[in-house]
């Protein structure tokens, strides 16, 4: 395939800011159409099928369905695109892409990783089957070991955290305000429930509460004289849910000396 030979692309991913950029990036390509954008993967599966495109660059973590989730929307003889991956999510998932020889993005999107992309793309692009890569990506990424940093969107761009370092996760309608040791709030443009499948990795983590997600390390003790409280460090309350009480006293557990 000639680098100038046309290829349709279709972009998806549930932040806007992010769907523009990568956008904006591929519009300085000039073998480079773009089909339309989806910011779920059902939008994502109806515009596949109505406009066929070659490429698709697609998110992660995504409300409802991941985007490892998308081809089990496709019966084995209608795959006829790529997948490059867009992620924020860097150590685990990474290594998971090279052991399946998926490529990645990583967010925020750089111009010179996406030329090279492009590039490795169009060499290689009849190389591997995408169905089987997939299989095999879908085992990696369940089996490299959990990473030590999250990326994290926020509103005035990509920040890393240490995953040891925070103390706990709270519900904020569609954000997640992340609170920290030191004491620093971090707002993530992105529900709680995403950070949970993301952090399902690590055994510290319990969601006691549907608006809380906590570090097990960072518990100093269960209240149960007026209802079920749990006091974090600096001070911090969370609300222990009665149906989540069971599981919560068996998860620490592994922390009980």
């Amino acid at each position: 395939m000639k680098e100038n030979k046309i290829i349709d692309v279709l972009i998806v991913d549930d932040e806007p800011d992010v769907r523009t950029v990568l956008k904006v990036a591929l519009e300085e390509f000039s073998y480079i159409n773009i089909l339309g954008e989806a910011s779920n993967v059902p939008e994502a599966v109806r515009k596949i099928h109505k406009h066929q495109p070659e490429i698709i660059f697609l998110d992660i973590e995504m409300p409802d369905y991941s985007g490892i989730q998308l081809l089990e929307f496709f019966e084995s003889d209608n795959v006829n695109f790529e997948i490059i991956f867009v992620t924020a999510y860097n150590e685990y998932a990474i290594e998971a892409f090279r052991l399946s020889a998926f490529d990645y993005l990583l967010k925020p999107i750089d111009q010179e990783r996406l030329d090279e992309c492009l590039k490795r793309y169009i060499q290689r692009r009849n190389n591997f089957k995408l169905l089987d890569r997939a299989e095999h990506f879908k085992k990696a990424y369940d089996s490299v070991e959990a990473l030590d940093k999250i990326a994290v969107s926020t509103t005035t761009g990509v920040i890393f955290l240490d995953i040891s370092n925070i103390i706990l996760l709270e519900a904020s309608n569609v954000y997640t305000t992340i609170v920290q040791a030191d004491e620093v709030q971090t707002v993530a443009c992105k529900p709680l429930g995403e950070f949970e499948s993301i952090l399902e990795k690590h055994n510290d983590f319990f969601r006691p509460h549907r608006s809380f997600l906590i570090n097990l390390r960072y518990i100093e003790k269960l209240d149960t004289t007026e209802g079920n409280i749990i006091y974090m460090k600096n001070n911090l309350q969370v609300p222990l849910s009665r149906y989540k009480k069971k599981s919560f006293l068996k998860k620490i557990k592994g922390f009980v000396v």
